[in-house]
């Protein structure tokens, strides 16, 4: 799996293809993953705020900071969305092709990742 962040490298090439990535997921119900729900308990300062928020947003490809390609399909299998929720905070969301939330985390606005492995990310 090719794996890209956007402080490291995004192929200009998927610039379409994210956009129409993140249109299908719009398109789509939510689904949540155990490990989602069970990560967030702990993480969230308003679980039901939180979730209601969630539900009612649309999705933006210019909010994708991390995505994840198969190599063998050539198709986006998940992307990384950082959403503006409250004055200092972004919901980190990650969410397969199918919009199931696999992974999701609060983030202060102003962090900016400095501890990011850029050996693990594809390069251009």
């Amino acid at each position: 799996m090719l794996r890209y962040h956007k402080q490291v490298f995004f192929d200009p090439k998927d610039s379409d293809r994210l956009k129409a990535f993140t249109k299908r997921l719009n398109e789509l119900s939510w689904r949540y993953s155990s490990h989602s729900i069970d990560s967030i308990k702990d993480r969230a300062i308003d679980l039901e705020g939180l979730l209601l928020f969630i539900k009612d947003i649309e999705l933006k490809a210019d909010q994708i900071f991390e995505y994840y390609i198969d190599e063998q399909l050539k198709e986006i299998e998940k992307a990384c969305y950082r959403i503006n929720w409250l004055k200092d905070i972004d919901i980190i969301l990650c969410l397969d092709k199918d919009k199931k939330i696999i992974s999701i985390w609060l983030n202060s606005v102003s962090d900016t990742h400095e501890n990011l492995n850029e050996s693990i990310y594809a390069k251009g």
